[in-house]
């Protein structure tokens, strides 16, 4: 999972202290949540983050699977270059993964 508040605020035109100041969030909580994008807000800052600007979380975080590169890190090409995602029906979510022909599907809980 990764936090993409410092892009979200730059599309917004938003500065990092109107953030801070817009969202009531602690300084500190609002400014690492712009310096550091490994830093996921709790329930309590994404509600009030979405409450202020009217927001989906999903616009402003992301999940990543653990062996891919940093999203920060990659470019636009390599972002959208990488292998198709295979589709999903309505019947294909509850699968296993054998059924799934060794496909882990989005958000798929698995014991360690």
């Amino acid at each position: 999972m990764q936090n993409r508040i410092k892009k979200f605020i730059e599309e917004k035109g938003i500065s990092r202290y109107k953030f801070w100041q817009d969202t009531k969030l602690g300084r500190d909580t609002a400014y690492r949540l712009c310096n550091d994008p490994g830093y996921i807000p709790t329930g309590s800052v994404l509600d009030k983050i979405c409450a202020t600007y009217r927001v989906q979380p999903g616009e402003f975080l992301v999940w990543l699977p653990d062996d891919e590169p940093c999203f920060e890190a990659m470019t636009d090409s390599q972002i959208f270059e990488s292998e198709e995602v295979p589709k999903i029906n309505k019947h294909s979510r509850n699968q296993s993964i054998d059924q799934a022909g060794g496909i882990v599907l989005p958000f798929e809980r698995r014991s360690a």
